[in-house]
């Protein structure tokens, strides 16, 4: 019999890497009962998953079933899977292919280093409180402005309404990642999930009948006439928004975090600027905000010789990968030289879109924050609301110098 491994744990969340150092060692490929899915530890294993055909994207039902037990058998719960089971994230080729050449669009590079201009200008609008050095919350008074800002920007959303972006992707995010276990979690993420596609649909048709510079008029292009467009624009754009806010957010925290604990490295940035863009794929490695990606056996097969079974639930630990000595020269040292590219928004088709922008927010957010001559962490910190999907400190106080 197999030990059991803490996975969601709340020991876990705060320091996961020990934990998956020794599942890589003792087992790879390992069954948790608890959620009744399968994890993957090791970069090899991770890499073939998300390649592989046999298994699907198509997992909608069975994640958000698996994630929400309490809503299981309601109708409430089968609106929220007809919903999501559209999205980008839930769909293989040749769907995945249509809807990922709509959203590329508007998520190429070349299409993001446009918006450079108004990321930078989110960053030193949060900083001007501090420009003459002080102490600044990097989650709350960067991070997130930041994410939510340049969201807002980019979308053309509401600014009024932030509030309401906030809360409702948070809810989601935790039904996306093992964080709805229990009744009143599941039931905010389903109501969070209907009021931003509500929102979503309303400012879509706006756009059709006037359309701007944003992204959504973007990914409409010249079909804004057609129905079945104007629909499955409202469903990727709850995607691109729904994942991109919380995930940048805890992305730019998590990394200046890894910083903060590497003295030398930080040190290292400063005396060469030009280790900057390199020193983003080694933070997004070292320090990831997103553990997990998951998919669906669509068939029985074989990993690590353990039988996965068709219908079963399999998450390849992405942070894991980032770790693997197999992959890695010394994984666990932060090294801002190293370069590369890391598994954290995955690799092949299901590449994540929203990559390209969430590099372009915390390299701008760390260009903003090394104009500062010293950091000093304050205070302490946790990992409330963390996920399999998402995880971020719920706070970083920091003490700029001039």
């Amino acid at each position: 019999m197999e030990p059991e491994y803490p996975i969601l744990s709340e020991a876990f969340f705060a320091d996961p890497y020990p934990l998956l150092r020794q599942l890589r060692e003792e087992c790879p490929v390992y069954y948790h009962a608890p959620l009744g899915a399968w994890f993957l530890a090791r970069h090899d294993h991770c890499e073939m998953a998300v390649r592989d055909r046999r298994l699907s994207n198509a997992r909608a039902r069975e994640l958000l079933s698996t994630l929400m037990p309490t809503l299981r058998g309601t109708g409430e719960l089968e609106a929220m899977i007809g919903q999501w089971s559209r999205l980008l994230w839930f769909l293989d080729p040749p769907k995945h292919t249509r809807s990922r050449g709509l959203v590329m669009r508007g998520f190429s590079a070349a299409a993001i280093e446009r918006v450079r201009g108004e990321v930078r200008a989110s960053v030193e609008q949060a900083l001007a409180n501090v420009a003459g050095g002080g102490e600044i919350d990097v989650v709350w008074q960067l991070a997130d402005p930041v994410a939510l800002d340049v969201l807002c920007a980019i979308f053309g959303l509401p600014h009024d309404q932030r509030a309401e972006f906030r809360r409702w992707t948070t809810d989601i995010m935790q039904a996306a990642g093992a964080g709805a276990m229990d009744e009143d979690p599941a039931m905010r993420a389903k109501e969070s999930s209907f009021k931003l596609f509500g929102l979503l649909s309303a400012i879509v048709h706006e756009r059709c009948a006037r359309p701007g510079d944003d992204m959504i008029s973007r990914f409409l292009g010249d079909e804004r006439g057609d129905p079945a467009v104007i629909e499955e624009v409202t469903i990727q754009c709850f995607q691109m928004v729904g994942a991109g806010y919380v995930t940048s957010r805890n992305q730019i925290a998590c990394a200046v975090l890894a910083l903060l604990e590497h003295p030398d490295e930080l040190a290292r940035l400063r005396t060469d600027p030009r280790l900057l863009v390199p020193a983003i794929e080694e933070l997004l490695r070292f320090a990831p905000s997103v553990l997990t990606t998951n998919r669906l056996a669509a068939e029985d097969l074989e990993i690590g010789g353990k039988q996965i079974r068709q219908g079963q639930l399999v998450f390849p630990i992405l942070a894991s990968a980032n770790r693997d000595p197999a992959a890695y020269v010394e994984p666990d040292r932060l090294d801002l030289a190293r370069g590369g590219r890391p598994m954290t928004f995955s690799v092949g088709p299901h590449y994540c879109p929203g990559g390209p922008l969430a590099r372009l927010e915390l390299e701008e957010a760390l260009a903003g924050l090394l104009r500062f001559s010293s950091w000093q962490q304050l205070g302490d910190f946790d990992y409330r609301g963390a996920s399999l999907q998402d995880r971020g400190p719920s706070q970083l106080r920091v003490q700029l110098g001039v």
